[in-house]
C-alpha cells in the first residue's frame, strides 16, 4: 500500500528468439479478481499503456462474483482501447469454486465470454490466432480452467498442439501452472499462467513462496519464468490484494511484460527467473492431465 492505495510493480521478462526480427512486448495481465486500482482502472491501465504493449494477454481469474464486477468490466473495455487482447478463464470465472462447479455456473460462464467477446477481446477455446509483429509471426493460443470439463480442456490441448508451426514464435495460455507435466510436452515456446499468486508470502532465502494452489507449500512454480521441456513456462503472481486470510507478504502484485527480442539465427537466449535446469527433456506433444481438484 502507498498512500492507502494498493501498489503493484512492473515485472520485465527477456527472451531472445529468431523468430522475430524487431522487439515485441507482450503484456501478461493475471488474477485480477476484479481488484480496483484506481477510479476506473485508470492506473493499471496508465501503467500498461506507458510500457507500449503490442499485445495484452489475460491467463484468468480476472473475474470474481465475490465482488462488484464493475473493476472487472472497466479493466476489460480499457484493455481493449490499448492494444489486441486474448483472454482465457480461471477457476474464479467458474463462480464460487468451494461451493462446486455445477451446470448452471458453467452457463453463466459461457454468457460472461460471449459479453467479453463484444469488446472485441479474443476468448481463446483451443484457436490459434496469428498476428504479424517483430517482423515474425506471434500464435496466441488459449485453453479453458479444467473447470470448464475435464474432457473439453484436453481435447482444446491436444488442438492448441496441432496448430503449433516452427517457423511463428508460439505462447499457450492456460491459468494453472501445477500442469506442468503436460505443459512440459507443448511444442511452442512459451506457455503463461497465473493462479499461483507468487506463493502468497515470499520470505528471504526461499524460492517460490509459501502456498500456492494445487501445488501445497512450497511451490515450484509460484511466479518466475522456468524452462518447460524445448520452451518455458512464464508465472504471474498476479494482480489479487484481497485475500485476508493469507495476505501478500514480500510479494507484490504485478503486471508483467515479456519482451521478444531478436537473436542470431539458431541461437535462443532466455533472461529471467529460471528455478528448473539440467533435466533431460522428451520429444512430442503429451495430452494435458487433468485431474479433480478443489479451486482457489
Amino acid at each position: 500500500m502507498k498512500n492507502g492505495k494498493p501498489g503493484f510493480r512492473i515485472h520485465r521478462y527477456t527472451v531472445e528468439t529468431p523468430k522475430v526480427e524487431t522487439e515485441v512486448r507482450l503484456a501478461v495481465v493475471s488474477d485480477l479478481h476484479g481488484c480496483p486500482y484506481g477510479e476506473r482502472q485508470g492506473r493499471l491501465l496508465a501503467a500498461i499503456g506507458r510500457e507500449k504493449a503490442d499485445v495484452i494477454l489475460m491467463p484468468g481469474d480476472m473475474y470474481d462474483d465475490r465482488d462488484s464486477d464493475e473493476p472487472f468490466w472497466d479493466f476489460m473495455r480499457g484493455a481493449a482501447a490499448l492494444a489486441p487482447c486474448f483472454y482465457v478463464t480461471g477457476n474464479h470465472e467458474y463462480g464460487r469454486c468451494l461451493e462446486g462447479v455445477t451446470p448452471r455456473s458453467r452457463a453463466e460462464t459461457e454468457r460472461l465470454k460471449e459479453k467479453v467477446r463484444t469488446l472485441g477481446i479474443a476468448v481463446l477455446e483451443g484457436e490459434k490466432i496469428l498476428l504479424p509483429a517483430g517482423g515474425g509471426k506471434i500464435a496466441i493460443m488459449g485453453i479453458d480452467d479444467p473447470f470448464g470439463g475435464r474432457r473439453r480442456i484436453s481435447d482444446q490441448y491436444l488442438r492448441c498442439c496441432r496448430q503449433v508451426r516452427p517457423q511463428e514464435y508460439t505462447v499457450l495460455l492456460s491459468h494453472r501452472p501445477e500442469r506442468m507435466g503436460g505443459y512440459r510436452y507443448f511444442p511452442g515456446d512459451m506457455v503463461i499462467c497465473g493462479h499461483a499468486h507468487g506463493g502468497q508470502w515470499r520470505l528471504p532465502g526461499l524460492k517460490g513462496g509459501v502456498y500456492a494452489p494445487g501445488q501445497g507449500l512450497f511451490p515450484k512454480h509460484a511466479g518466475g519464468l522456468y524452462r518447460r521441456g524445448s520452451g518455458q513456462l512464464l508465472v504471474s503472481c498476479g494482480l489479487c490484494y484481497r485475500y485476508p486470510k493469507l495476505p501478500r507478504f514480500g510479494n507484490p502484485p504485478e503486471i508483467v511484460i515479456l519482451r521478444l527480442v531478436p537473436a542470431e539465427k539458431g541461437k535462443r537466449q532466455e533472461k529471467g527467473d529460471w528455478r528448473e535446469k539440467g533435466k533431460r527433456q522428451k520429444k512430442g506433444c503429451r495430452a494435458l492431465k487433468i485431474q479433480k481438484e478443489t479451486g482457489k
